[in-house]
């Protein structure tokens, strides 16, 4: 994972999404289904726990809820409340409150072994590997399809069928990882 810079609330969230949403509670209309154009654009299409791109055919995007409605439902038409994610990673989240915050981790917590592509802690920083890995666990970040997914965008990049503007695009955590453990390519 890579942290995700929170987007500004668009300004007909408030009329299309939480006034109607509001005033259907105590119950929960999918209301929050309308912003899911605005999440796409302002998140760049990026998935943000897998951190892959969700491509409009055959990605199933869907608004996550960080704070789970269940748990929350004051929160089910709060922008901020949102994270845009792919179907997979929804399903694996569920309501469980293990998962950090896209919003507020940092960038180099969460690293990539080039050997098996799966995601661990950085065992060299002083944080919560044990939040982290819990995160990595109950994502499945290291279940199918990630890691062969995360591979198939490295090798295309490092054979040269892509090109580094591709993998940031499609891939930022791999780019990120490429960037951090000095692997990018000479002359990108």
């Amino acid at each position: 994972m890579i942290r995700v810079k929170p987007a500004p609330e668009p300004p007909s969230f408030d009329e299309r999404v939480r006034q109607p949403g509001l005033a259907q509670l105590p119950e929960l209309k999918p209301h929050w289904r309308r912003c899911l154009p605005d999440l796409l654009a302002a998140y760049q299409h990026i998935c943000a726990y897998s951190c892959f791109y969700i491509h409009p055919v055959a990605g199933a995007r869907t608004v996550e809820h960080f704070g789970p409605k269940s748990a929350s439902p004051e929160l089910a038409y709060e922008w901020s409340n949102y994270r845009l994610v792919c179907s997979l990673m929804n399903s694996r989240k569920q309501a469980f409150d293990d998962v950090l915050d896209p919003f507020e981790i940092e960038n180099g917590w969460f690293v990539l072994d080039f050997v098996n592509f799966e995601v661990h802690p950085d065992v060299e920083l002083a944080i919560d590997h044990a939040a982290i890995q819990a995160t990595i666990d109950r994502l499945g970040l290291n279940d199918a399809p990630c890691p062969s997914t995360r591979q198939q965008e490295y090798e295309m990049y490092e054979r040269g069928d892509a090109s580094w503007r591709h993998l940031c695009r499609v891939s930022p955590f791999v780019a990120a990882e490429v960037e951090r453990q000095g692997l990018r390519r000479a002359g990108d």
